[in-house]
């Protein structure tokens, strides 16, 4: 199984497989907003400056003062950086949603940071390649053709449907759900054993840095989200979420001979794995404080 994961025509199977799966439950999420809902997260500049101070300040001086001091193996490492100057991920909504976070909010920061994030990650790529022994670079519109048609495409096909054929995007809702869960599904079976193995080779100052990296990247956009606690989860998500399609693109583009595809898998399900502790963690304090039946 991994002789043939590592086949070419295979690998541009599974991203063809996951470029229409993430926008897929995107489409799904965004179709049960409004035009007027983005509109009153637009209202709320403040939000959206936090959020780039956030996902394009504090993310990256975080990641990278945790890989610098805690000496993080380079591919790792390399892994994070790019995580780190990377945000506008389409798991965003999924994360929002599954952790009770505002959609409205999570779509909205999600378009900023895709919109913003080709701009800036390419300075940062160039800062990190100096602080590191790596080297890091991409252009600005290959960020852009690479995360736009997953993210802003679906996001505002889903809007226009919801306002102009609300009948015909109910019917596309259940398709597209249906066919995230199984592709989804389908995802896991082929990558898990990969993905397990490669996570059994991370070290565990690796492991570590993982985890302090995104346990204080969400921090940070937790504690930015105001007083709202739904806009604090959103924030959290959405700041602290690296785009996958932007990872595995730097990663081929700088080092086209390393197979990076299963180490930044494996860095995925740990980094999931590290917010949903977080969550469950929340979820706990309020049930403590008689809160559990209040909606986050």
């Amino acid at each position: 199984m991994h002789d043939l994961l590592q086949n070419h025509a295979v690998i541009r199977v599974i991203g063809t497989l996951l470029h229409i799966t993430f926008p897929a439950i995107v489409f799904v999420i965004s179709s049960r907003l409004t035009f007027r809902d983005i509109g009153n997260e637009l209202r709320r500049p403040m939000t959206l400056l936090k959020t780039f101070l956030v996902a394009f300040v504090a993310v990256p001086l975080i990641t990278a003062g945790v890989v610098k001091l805690l000496d993080v193996p380079l591919l790792v490492g390399g892994v994070m950086l790019i995580a780190a100057v990377a945000p506008g991920d389409p798991f965003d909504l999924v994360e929002a949603r599954g952790k009770k976070g505002s959609i409205s909010v999570a779509a909205t920061v999600m378009s900023f940071l895709v919109l913003v994030m080709p701009l800036v990650a390419p300075l940062w790529l160039g800062v990190f390649s100096r602080w590191f022994p790596l080297h890091l670079a991409v252009s600005p519109a290959a960020l852009f053709r690479e995360v736009a048609p997953v993210t802003i495409g679906p996001l505002l096909a889903g809007l226009l449907l919801h306002r102009f054929l609300p009948s015909v995007t109910v019917v596309l809702q259940r398709v597209r759900e249906w066919f995230f869960r199984i592709a989804v599904i389908t995802l896991v079976l082929i990558f898990l054993v990969p993905s397990i193995q490669a996570m059994v080779k991370f070290t565990f100052v690796s492991y570590a840095a993982i985890f302090i990296a995104s346990s204080l990247s969400l921090c940070a956009g937790y504690c930015a989200g105001g007083s709202n606690r739904r806009d604090r989860i959103s924030l959290g998500v959405t700041s602290g979420l690296g785009n996958l399609a932007v990872i595995l693109l730097v990663a081929h583009v700088c080092y086209p001979g390393v197979h990076v595809l299963f180490p930044v898998f494996a860095y995925v399900i740990v980094r999931w794995a590290i917010f949903a502790f977080w969550f469950m963690l929340l979820r706990a304090r309020l049930w403590l404080r008689g809160e559990a039946r209040l909606k986050l």
